[in-house]
């Protein structure tokens, strides 16, 4: 799905429907809790960390 992303921009996009469909899946959607960080590196490199926490 990524791989289908022709700019920057379209690639945080598509990321951040991923993200959202995480969330939406989620059986209690106040039970965990999912966050993404993006870091542009050289060479045309993005690195994409996408970290889901469960709420005490």
């Amino acid at each position: 799905m990524l791989a289908q992303a022709k700019t920057k921009k379209e690639y945080k996009k598509l990321i951040a429907e991923m993200l959202s469909s995480m969330d939406s899946e989620s059986e209690d959607k106040k039970s965990s809790t999912s966050s993404i960080k993006m870091m542009d590196l050289g060479n045309d490199t993005t690195t994409v960390t996408i970290t889901r926490t469960k709420k005490k």
